[in-house]
Order: structure tokens, then C-alpha cells, then sequence
């Protein structure tokens, strides 16, 4: 057999396996992004609902940091400008009450920047990929805190000819956030 073909069997046996057990995951989350392409740390919030079983899980994550190249009373030169994803993720993460975790995964990664006078506008969407990990500790049955850092990265189509061919973008961060989960 191939050895993707086992790959693949054995995610998707794990996954049918952490299903059947796993608890739904609601984290409202806020914190800083940082580096990269944002010149200082800039506020970033967003959500995320989850499904985790015992070992692995998956999520969907929603997030925005507002004023990502600079508010206009810093520079004067950009006015409406933000970074937004919608990103899916593998989580695999320790059993117990506090649980560490990595995640990986990759989506949609929004990227306006315009001059207030409309001149000059940016308006992309691009796929976007993001790492990182974290620690969530929960305090009774349906409580819990989580943090985690990950860092993201856009990326871009290389091939002008339509051919699927991707290679990194201009924007890139980390983000570090904390946040209130509710486990059901």
C-alpha cells in the first residue's frame, strides 16, 4: 500500500475514534499580535468552537486585528486597515483537566489597507496557514481558561499561468491570546 494511503487511514480512524467521545469547545478569545508585518502589537479578538476528543480534535477559528499597518493618528497615511482569518485547524492535545495542545491548519486570510482618500487600496484574499500551541485548564465540567501563541503567514498564488504553484505572502505575525472556553 501507499504509504499516504496509511497516512490518511490512520487520521481518519483517529478521528472517527475522538468523535465519538468529544467534547464541543466554545473559546472567546483576545489578545496581541505582534511582529512581522505590524510595525508594534496590535489587538486582536475573535472565537472559535471546537470538537475535542481524548488526544486529537478540530476547530474552527474566527479572528480580527483592527489597525494591523498602523492607526491614521499614528501615520496619517492609512485609515481603514485589518487582518482577518477564518481558519481550520488539527488540534492534538494531552488528556486531563489542563490539557496542552498544538494545533495546525490553514484558510482564509483578509488582508484592506486603504489611504483615506481611496487612491491606494488593498483588498486581498489569500490562504493562509498558521502553528502554534497552547494550554487550556478547565475548573469544573464546563469552565475553562485557555492561552496560546501561534504564528501566521499568507500565502500566495506564484504561477501567473493559473498552474498550482503557492509561495509566502508579504504578511505575516504572531499572535499571542487568552480566553474563557465553555466545554460541552
Amino acid at each position: 500500500m501507499n504509504r499516504r494511503l496509511l497516512v490518511a487511514l490512520a487520521v481518519v480512524s483517529l478521528a472517527g475514534t475522538a468523535s465519538a467521545s468529544a467534547e464541543v469547545l466554545l473559546t472567546g478569545f483576545g489578545g496581541v499580535a505582534f511582529s512581522g508585518a505590524t510595525e508594534r502589537s496590535r489587538g486582536t479578538y475573535g472565537g472559535s468552537i471546537g470538537f475535542l476528543g481524548s488526544v486529537v480534535g478540530f476547530e474552527t477559528e474566527f479572528a480580527t486585528t483592527p489597525d494591523f499597518f498602523g492607526s491614521s493618528s499614528e501615520s496619517g497615511a492609512f485609515t481603514d486597515n485589518d487582518v482577518v482569518t477564518l481558519m481550520g485547524n488539527f488540534i492534538v492535545a494531552t488528556p486531563g483537566h489542563v490539557r496542552l495542545y498544538g494545533t495546525v491548519g490553514g484558510g482564509l486570510m483578509k488582508t484592506r489597507l486603504a489611504d483615506p482618500g481611496r487612491f491606494f487600496s488593498i483588498d486581498s484574499n489569500d490562504f493562509g496557514i498558521n502553528v502554534g500551541g497552547g494550554v487550556m485548564a478547565f475548573f469544573g465540567e464546563h469552565f475553562g481558561l485557555r492561552g496560546d501563541v501561534r504564528y501566521f503567514r499568507d500565502l500566495q498564488d506564484a504561477d501567473p499561468d493559473g498552474n498550482f504553484d503557492l509561495d509566502f505572502g508579504n504578511v505575516d505575525y504572531w499572535r499571542a491570546v487568552g480566553g474563557i472556553t465553555l466545554k460541552f
